[in-house]
């Protein structure tokens, strides 16, 4: 009796271990999905801009020490990686609001749009600029730094849910106005 418990246990053993385990350990994903691995990849932006005088799209006025002032829309032309040369009738920002501080000498703005790559893909964003307009205020120059950090908000194309950010950095000519930057951050897509 004692030897047929210990065969039919035998059994029993052998038939569980035999029966496939298709769960997998969590935080794993199985050779057979195929489910797209979504990873942050580098992304760097060399732009320049034009004044976008389309009259339809009026100046964002801004608030703060300098009633009147008011910032018209941009094109950005330039390169952007996973984009290549940019399409810059189609790649547009636009300031949402902007502050400007004597006491700091400097413009606050935030900005929101989007870049075209060459195949009319497109990658939207938001961000923060500041930038530093003591030369203009005081006639010393025409020029002044900006600093910012654009998020990636989504996309079309192969862009579709696109996420990340880059943080800018360049020069701004008061004479145009206009503005040439670079940016170095990621995306992810």
């Amino acid at each position: 009796m004692k030897n047929i418990k210990i065969i039919a246990l035998a059994v029993l053993l052998v038939t569980a271990c035999k029966k496939e385990d298709t769960t997998e350990p969590a935080g794993f994903t199985s050779h057979k999905s195929t489910a797209k691995m979504i990873v942050a990849l580098p992304f760097d932006v060399d732009f320049h801009t034009t004044v976008d005088t389309d009259p339809s799209i009026p100046p964002t006025p801004c608030s703060g020490d300098l009633p009147g002032l008011a910032n018209a829309g941009y094109f950005l032309h330039g390169t952007a990686t996973h984009m290549g040369l940019i399409k810059p009738a189609q790649s547009r920002g636009q300031d949402v609001s902007c502050n400007l501080s004597f006491a700091t000498a400097l413009l606050y703005t935030t900005v929101a749009g989007q870049i075209a790559a060459a195949n009319g893909d497109l990658v939207y964003y938001t961000g923060s600029d500041t930038i530093n307009v003591y030369n203009l205020l005081t006639s010393s120059g025409t020029t002044g730094a900006i600093t910012g950090k654009w998020t990636i908000i989504g996309g079309s194309g192969r862009f579709a849910g696109a996420t990340g950010s880059f943080t800018i950095s360049g020069l701004v000519d008061f004479t145009g106005p206009t503005l040439r930057f670079k940016g170095k951050g990621t995306i992810t897509y």
